[in-house]
């Protein structure tokens, strides 16, 4: 899988990495049927891959992973600011 990092989301990430808080791209369920990808701290297990990006390790999880080719990580928004993921399939 191909993960690219955008300068904005590698100076977020570099905090994270600094206190040594795990990086995981999750997918989370949204409406009746769709889904979105996003950034949060949470321990690799067994069924997650680890893929080294940009000098950070980036954690998926098998089950987030399905169907995608590929992934960029940004950070901005309008009113909150937060990793954004968009997902290539």
């Amino acid at each position: 899988m191909n993960i690219e990092i955008t300068d904005s989301a590698k100076e977020k990430l570099l905090l994270m990495k600094e206190k040594n808080m795990p990086i995981t791209l999750m997918k989370y369920p949204v409406g009746w049927a769709g889904f979105k990808y996003k950034i949060v701290s949470a321990k690799q297990t067994e069924d997650d891959n680890l893929y080294k990006v940009d000098g950070f390790d980036i954690i998926v999880s098998k089950d987030s992973e399905i169907g995608l080719k590929g992934v960029t990580i940004d950070y901005g928004g309008l009113l909150f600011k937060d990793f954004i993921v968009y997902p290539q399939f």
